[in-house]
């Protein structure tokens, strides 16, 4: 870090360079008389020597003067002094434009023709001097500056980034174009093992586009852990971004849920267009369909793409920083030249190396005026595996349990609209997080009272037949046709009922699902899903609650459903 000049000090040293030494001897009179103190130099080599020695606060120099000139040593000490501001006043009795000229083009900081009268250069060696301890200072809070913000960029990473899953097949890549990235890039695992990414882009870029980076992360990764659906957790997170920041800034967004079973639900607010990358190829688009976050206070996001991927495809979300990239010709990278990266990658599954390369080729060097981000989420996770069994029990009833008085239970019962509006399973989840605490096997919970809770309400209450989802295409009408009778949902009712006991060593949960709709022939169906593959696109979710829970059955016609599932050492045996 450069030196404090001493202005006005005794104690402030100037460089004399001159050739001739009556005009030194005339130089450290008038350095003297300002109160200086004067070291010699008689030409432009024992100028830098003495420069690299003494680190002189100014520099009064001749042109013209053997072995090297006054502009020769000018540029190298310059190159030396590197972020350190020395002045160079030019002291010379050369004349003429091309002199004054030249002399400045070095780095020259003035330029004084002699004769002149003391006073004109002490009046320029003030100013000079003044503005060299202004620049140092400068200089000094511009490096604690740079020092505060690497440290706290440090640790806005670790508090906003570190938590998310760590998974090698999703590929993130963030590239800043400031200390502080606009852009934040989250992952994590809902409780049935589905992942959650979510892409942001704020206004802007730096530390100002970095402060909503905290509670978007916060809400994201506490929602995603007790299953809240994607379009509950955009909907939160827009209420928290309305009430922090100001009315300049606003979040675009992309969120998607991935499945086990290769299902990936996409939500996308002011984000360039969300890819599926099969082979080179793009084989489906999700385009901005809402506005970005923060603007608006009542969002509708109740409406999410939804549809199936193959193993082999890649998802990739990119910030508006990779389109917008600009070369020397001030083009943009864009949407043609994306895709041309993309194909270039048919035969391999680094997506966003491909891109990146492709970006940095077009840019050949120019400086990075946006945030740049992107991830490249596998149509399958290997991490995604079915959620372990307890098939080696058998199947118990209540009734052959003990009594015990340490138990709770709790219900909730959705009418209409608010089956569009409210996740009942979050609700349910948060309570046995809040009473019974963090366990590993309320992630097995989740997964049963979700795939109950969906069953009354698709099959019982919207009256959605499971067919539908025979084909990839009909997946997708399936998911459709659900956001459409939802959409025009009057009545209906679906209801969600807990009871847990604690037992020795662990305890047991009762769950119960009711639905108004007209029942359906469960006996067939549990038959069907004991012949249930994994190729199907529908009747899993019976197998699934099967493994997983020690009794599962069906009453009122199929309208209600009950299971019952232990844990820790109360295993029935």
């Amino acid at each position: 870090m450069p030196n404090a000049v001493r202005v006005g000090s005794s104690e402030t040293q100037i460089l004399i360079v001159d050739d001739v030494a009556p005009n030194r001897e005339l130089l450290a009179h008038m350095v003297k008389n300002m109160g200086y103190d004067s070291i010699f130099a008689s030409n432009g080599r024992e100028a830098i020597e003495q420069y690299k020695a003494h680190q002189p606060d100014l520099i009064l120099m001749d042109i013209s003067m053997p072995e090297m000139d006054g502009v020769e040593a000018t540029k190298l000490i310059k190159q030396y002094a590197a972020d350190r501001f020395v002045p160079i006043v030019f002291v010379s009795a050369a004349v003429g434009l091309d002199a004054i000229r030249s002399a400045i083009d070095a780095g020259g900081d003035d330029f004084v023709q002699m004769p002149f009268p003391f006073e004109l250069l002490e009046g320029k060696v003030i100013a000079l001097l003044r503005n060299a301890e202004l620049y140092t200072e400068l200089v000094q809070l511009n490096a604690l500056r740079a020092q505060e913000a690497e440290l706290a960029e440090e640790l806005l990473s670790n508090a906003v980034e570190s938590g998310n899953v760590s998974l090698s097949q999703v590929q993130m890549h963030k590239q800043p174009a400031e200390t502080f990235s606009g852009d934040v890039l989250l992952s994590a695992y809902r409780p049935n093992g589905e992942l959650n990414v979510l892409l942001g882009d704020f206004t802007g870029h730096g530390l100002t586009a970095a402060v909503g980076a905290l509670p978007l992360s916060e809400t994201f990764r506490a929602m995603t852990a007790k299953g809240y659906e994607a379009e509950e957790i955009v909907a939160q997170i827009n209420r928290k971004l309305c009430q922090l920041l100001p009315t300049s800034m606003f979040l675009a967004a992309a969120m998607l849920t991935l499945t086990a079973e290769g299902t990936v639900k996409i939500w996308n607010g002011g984000l360039p267009d969300v890819l599926v990358v099969s082979d080179g190829r793009i084989v489906q688009r999700v385009s901005s369909s809402h506005p970005p976050l923060g603007i608006i206070r009542h969002l509708n996001i109740s409406h999410c793409e939804m549809f199936k991927v193959a193993p082999q495809d890649r998802i990739l979300l990119l910030s508006d920083g990779v389109l917008e990239a600009v070369n020397e010709a001030d083009e943009q990278f864009g949407e043609a030249r994306l895709e041309s990266a993309i194909e270039s990658n048919a035969a391999g599954f680094d997506l966003i190396g491909a891109v990146l390369s492709s970006l940095q080729k077009f840019m050949h060097g120019q400086v990075q005026k946006d945030d740049i981000s992107l991830i490249a989420v596998p149509g399958w996770l290997e991490s995604m595996t079915p959620t372990r069994v307890y098939s080696e029990h058998p199947i118990a009833s209540l009734a052959d349990e003990e009594a015990s008085l340490d138990s709770w239970s709790w219900q909730t019962e959705l009418q209409g609209q608010s089956l569009l509006r409210i996740s009942p399973v979050a609700q349910a989840l948060s309570r046995l997080h809040e009473t019974e605490g963090q366990r590993d096997e309320w992630q097995e919970v989740f997964t049963v009272i979700t795939e109950l809770y969906v069953n009354a309400l698709d099959h019982g209450v919207l009256g959605l037949d499971s067919s539908m989802k025979r084909t990839p295409e009909g997946f997708a009408d399936y998911f459709d046709e659900r956001e459409r009778r939802l959409q025009a949902l009057e009545s209906g009712r679906v209801a969600i009922y807990l009871q847990h006991t604690r037992l020795a060593g662990g305890g047991r949960l009762m769950i119960r699902v009711e639905d108004s709709g007209k029942g359906f022939d469960y006996a067939w169906w549990l038959e069907k899903a004991a012949r249930a593959s994994q190729e199907q696109f529908s009747g899993r979710g019976i197998t699934l609650v099967q493994n997983i829970c020690q009794y599962l059955a069906f009453s009122n016609g199929g309208t209600t459903a009950e299971a019952v599932l232990y844990y820790g050492d109360s295993l029935p045996g």
